[in-house]
Order: C-alpha cells, then structure tokens, then sequence
C-alpha cells in the first residue's frame, strides 16, 4: 500500500520503532539481579535518520537501560564450535517496507548480505536486526541524496568480565548471545538497527546492495569503536580548550528533559585493541584512564539549560583539561585519530591491522570503526574508491566500492580470501574480539565470561566496577548551552 501523507509515515516509523523497544522487562522487586546495558535512542522521524547518515561527525544518542539476570548457571554447556554446532541461518530479520515499489528487492539482497556474514561466522544463537527500508530523498534537499546509502546505530552493549578480577568492556549484545557465561540474561529484543536508502538502486552491472548489507551487519556484530575526540562533541571547542583531546564514555541518563552525565564507563571490546601503529604495544584506551581521577556529575535541562548548570558544565571539562597527568594521554590520542595510517587494531595473533583515519581532520562516522583503504584520503568529502585498485578488505572501507557489482567484486578476490566478501583481516578483527570464524583454526575457547551487575561509577578515586554505561552525548549540552552565549 503507497503511503502519501505524513501521517502514514509517522504511523510507520512509530511501528518500526515499536518493534524495536518492544521487549518487556520483568520486574521482581525483591530481586536486584539486574546489568545496566545500553541501547541506542533511535530518532522519532525519517528526517533525523537522514540527517544522522549525511552528518560524517554526528554524535549517538545512547540510554541506559536494565535487563533481568537469571541465577549462576550450575551446569554450564560451552558454545564453542566443538561442542554446539553453529546455525546455518541464524539472522532473524524483520524488514520494514517504506512501500513495495520503492523498497523492491532491497529485501533479498539484505539477507544475502546476512548468507555472507553467517558463512564466515559461528552463530550459535539467532540475531535479531531491525531493517528499515525507506527513500532517503524525500526528506532531503540534496541533489546527491540516492548516493547516500544507509546508516547502522550503535549495537545494545553489555558489560562482561573475562574473569571475575578483569576489567569489564562492552559487548554488542550478538555477540554476548553467543558466549558462554556465568548467568543468564533476558535479552533485549532486538540486537541493532539499520536503515537503508531505496533510492540508491544501482544497475545490475554494479550492484552492490547486499555487500552495503553486510557491512552494516558487521557494524552492528561489533566493529564500532566508542573513543572520540571532545571536537566531536562541541564544534567550537576551541573557545573553551586549547588542544583538542580524547575522553572516555561517560554515563548518559535521561529523565524527561533532564540529562544526566554521572561518572565514566567501561570501554568497548573494540577500543580495548586499537593501538598506534608506530607502537603497537601500547593501546590507546589506557592512555585515558587518568581522566577517572576526575568526578563527572552534572546534569543540562534540554528544554533550558541554567546558568548554574552551563558554570558546571565548562568547570567540569576546564578541570580535565587542566589535568598535566591525564591530558597528554588525551592529546596523543586525539592526535592519532587525525594523522594518516597512524592507528590500527592489534588482533590476536600480534599483527595490526590499519584503521581508517584523515589528514588532519576526523570525522566519528568514518574514521577509525572502518579498515584503511589502500589509498591516502584527507577526508571523506574528497576521497573515493572511484578509479582506486581495492584489496581484500574492501567490505569495510568507509567508501563502498560502487564500480562493480558484490559478485565481481567476490569473483576478483577469490584467491585471497577464505570467505566470500569478508577478507582475512575483517575476519581477525571479529574473531579478536571474541566471535569465532566458520571452519576456522584459531577461533576463541570456552572460556565462561562474568555478567556484571549494579553500576558502574566512578567518582574521584571511588571507583565501583560492576556494571556499565557508554557514550557521551555533550554535544546536547553544548546546543543548550548556546542559547545562553
């Protein structure tokens, strides 16, 4: 049925929206088993999705939540590949249709992007995806607009413990779905969500929809880095600071118009194994942890942000940035986000893999959550794989390769990698941080890893590690701030 009126579209993107928070947490009140995890905070309209996916340095909207835990599991069944045989089709995708004529077989080459992942991949318990299917083009003004080709939110994360006395990280909670662990937890229904643009239809001769598929699937398995730059998060942060630096997530709480920023969080599994090329023993993360000395506790009203609540906020950051011991670590790592093939993924068989930074500039949506094309690029804007030789590791460019269809593109690079479309080096990313590869020789133990419950807040040199949060959103802040300077 063609939908015509903006009320017909409202309706259906509130459905979507729906089938994506639709999981109902049971409540016991004399039971306080439960683990914060967080989710992204998907927009309410067509238009902030299509905004979100051309703005390359947008920041993500992610809230905290509680699941239910159940209790220590006593007998305990390893996941791995010798013991529980992996599922030949374990995507479970609901795709939702703007309309039929427009979505056409966009369906069909979304879960042949998924056939390719699950080839590659053990999966041991389904993955649940929101696809959303609409044309971008009418709600842009932008001649370029059918170029655009979609956009993944940020997973669900869930803190986990490798052991009992180890630092917790975030995992995409897919990938959690497919570990052993201590306790058993009452998923959220759906794992991540994507939506994709109907009015990028190439020709049959470069069609490349299902390897634009895969690549957001892949994103939403886990290889997404949360570590970003304060310039992310306030354009003109240059008035405030004097160098730009880099900072851990901090904890994001909503009430009504109220938002809350107390204490710093875990990082996630992927940042735990991003390092400077030029050093690849030290890793990037642990150049931040000095910043936890600090106590993060304030809160902006989105609707009218106080004055008390601006001289909070700028002292707050003034402080961390007047920190000789903790700041130099967030300079450097800023810096390497900046410069050409100055940053990479250590995986863990000790070789690293480059990550995609620019010259001079970085931008959340493209650099670092993507493998280094094979070609120096400044920036996104004026840089493509047009009339650029690709290798093996395409799949995960911040540039699709749009000259060539997904199977000739499969066809060109047969010798070279094991799996169709996922190349060797995507491949020891996802299994580094913790998934198994199909058929693979160095796939991850049974190891059981350790569900952390209660919070995670940290404030001064009190620290309490249990649970968790994610990323800092102060670019709200700082537009609320505005309205006072």
């Amino acid at each position: 049925m063609k939908l015509n009126s903006r009320l017909n579209n409202t309706l259906f993107l509130l459905a979507n929206l729906l089938a994506v928070k639709g999981h109902i947490v049971k409540r016991d009140l004399f039971n306080s088993n439960k683990i914060e995890i967080y989710k992204n905070k998907v927009p309410t309209s067509f238009e902030q999705i299509v905004k979100d996916a051309v703005n390359g340095n947008r920041t993500y909207y992610l809230e905290k939540s509680t699941l239910d835990i159940t209790e220590e599991n006593l007998i305990s069944i390893p996941k791995g590949k010798y013991i529980k045989a992996a599922l030949d089709d374990p995507f479970n995708l609901n795709v939702h249709c703007f309309n039929q004529n427009s979505c056409g077989d966009y369906p069909e080459k979304v879960q042949e992007g998924a056939y390719y992942v699950s080839n590659a991949l053990e999966f041991y318990n389904s993955v649940n995806v929101n696809v959303t299917i609409f044309p971008f083009c009418n709600y842009i003004e932008d001649g370029s607009c059918s170029s655009i080709m979609g956009i993944t939110y940020p997973p669900t994360f869930v803190p986990l413990k490798e052991t009992d006395d180890s630092e917790e990280f975030l995992y995409p909670q897919a990938l959690v779905k497919q570990l052993n662990l201590n306790s058993g937890i009452n998923y959220e229904q759906i794992d991540f969500v994507v939506y994709l643009n109907s009015n990028y239809s190439p020709d049959a001769d470069h069609d490349n929809r299902s390897l634009i598929a895969a690549h957001e699937i892949l994103h939403g398995l886990g290889f997404f880095h949360q570590i970003n730059p304060v310039s992310v998060y306030i354009s003109n942060y240059q008035n405030m600071f004097t160098q730009d630096f880099a900072i851990p997530p901090i904890q994001y709480v909503e009430e009504g118009t109220v938002i809350k920023y107390q204490g710093w969080t875990p990082f996630s599994i992927f940042d735990k194994y991003i390092v400077g090329t030029a050093n690849p023993d030290e890793y990037l993360y642990q150049k931040l942890t000095k910043f936890r000395d600090h106590s993060i506790n304030f809160e902006v009203d989105s609707e009218r942000t106080t004055q008390k609540q601006y001289n909070t906020f700028v002292n707050t950051f003034k402080e961390l940035a007047s920190d000789r011991e903790a700041t130099p670590g967030g300079v450097e790592v800023a810096r390497l986000f900046k410069t050409l093939n100055a940053v990479g993924f250590r995986t863990k068989d000790g070789s690293v893999v480059e990550l995609q930074t620019f010259d001079g500039t970085y931008e959340s949506a493209s650099s670092i959550s993507h493998i280094n094309v094979p070609f120096a690029c400044k920036n996104s804007g004026t840089c493509s794989a047009s009339g650029k030789y690709p290798e093996e590791n395409y799949l995960m460019y911040f540039t699709v390769i749009s000259k060539a269809s997904t199977d000739k593109l499969i066809n060109a690079f047969k010798s070279k990698s094991k799996h169709d479309l996922i190349g060797p080096n995507i491949i020891k990313i996802m299994t580094t941080i913790g998934w198994n590869e199909k058929d693979g020789d160095n796939n991850n133990d049974d190891s059981k890893y350790t569900v952390s419950t209660g919070s995670y807040y940290q404030s001064g040199s009190i620290h309490s590690t249990s649970s968790t949060s994610i990323m800092i959103i102060l670019s709200i802040a700082f537009l609320c701030i505005s309205y006072l300077i």
